[in-house]
């Protein structure tokens, strides 16, 4: 049976202990009650059930990061992801343990601090990611239930990058990227045509669908071809134009060549939303 010996107290909640092999951080109401740094702690089937892995810090890091933290934030984040686990049936929780509380501890620092949080990406990210969007909206109420702090939207968006990419091999880091270029390009749009698109029209969400599933596709080197190009220039050349240098942003952007037929497909998007603009 392994042995557990407490390392630091950061509240009657929250242990930081070790074994032989690694450091955890032991997260239970009242474990900490009565106990002192290098008590050893038994029934360890309990408490293994109770760790959060912060793996991706090395050992020395370990007391650094924690003090800097709340513990009533790491608390959280056990909520959150045990919300998670019932919620969809998945424990990503090791992947994204140790940015998730740094993010939140310094979201709500900044909160209480009267700091605006700002997010420009909310409407695409919305889209974009429905099934994390809803878990970090249920992430904010746990944040607002027990620290009594008022979470602005914005704040969802950010959360919602962070629980894509603790799915499978999802990239939070490419996913802000993604949503950015999308964002620059819905501007675009709009200051070409003069137009400001109702980010709830169906007309938008089958635009941003499309330009999503363009940046996979230019990514994923999946080339779509197509025989409507020469027809699409000469029945709308000003949706063409723009397309063209919409691949433009793009090739800037990700360092891809887009493909022609890519750009007659966004023609025919950028189409649908100057026509029903008009009409």
């Amino acid at each position: 049976m392994d042995r557990y010996q407490i390392t630091k107290i950061l509240s009657n909640n929250v242990l930081l202990v070790k074994n032989d092999k690694n450091r955890y951080v032991l997260v239970g109401k009242g474990l900490g009650f009565g106990k002192a740094k290098g008590d050893i702690l038994e029934n360890t089937e309990a408490i293994e059930q109770k760790f959060i892995s912060l793996g991706s810090l090395v050992d020395f890091e370990y007391e650094n990061f924690l003090e800097s933290v709340d513990p009533k934030i790491i608390e959280i984040c056990k909520k959150i992801n045990e919300m998670i686990k019932k919620e969809i049936g998945e424990d990503f929780s090791e992947k994204i343990n140790v940015g998730l509380i740094d993010h939140i501890n310094f979201a709500v620092k900044r909160l209480k601090e009267g700091v605006d949080i700002v997010n420009p990406f909310l409407y695409e990210t919305r889209l974009l990611y429905p099934v994390e969007y809803e878990l970090a909206k249920k992430a904010v109420v746990i944040i607002e239930n027990d620290l009594s702090v008022s979470i602005p939207d914005s704040e969802i968006g950010f959360l919602t990058l962070h629980f894509f990419g603790g799915r499978g091999s999802n990239d939070k880091n490419k996913a802000l990227e993604h949503t950015k270029l999308i964002n620059v390009i819905i501007s675009f749009v709009e200051k070409k045509f003069g137009i400001k698109i109702n980010r709830d029209s169906f007309d938008f969400k089958r635009f941003l669908m499309h330009l999503s599933g363009l940046i996979d596709r230019l990514e994923n080197k999946s080339i779509s071809r197509d025989s409507l190009t020469l027809q699409i220039k000469e029945q709308i050349p000003v949706e063409y134009k723009a397309a063209y240098d919409i691949s433009k942003i793009i090739e800037k952007s990700l360092k891809i060549k887009m493909v022609e037929p890519e750009i007659t497909y966004t023609a025919i998007h950028l189409h649908k939303l100057k026509e029903k603009k008009e009409n």
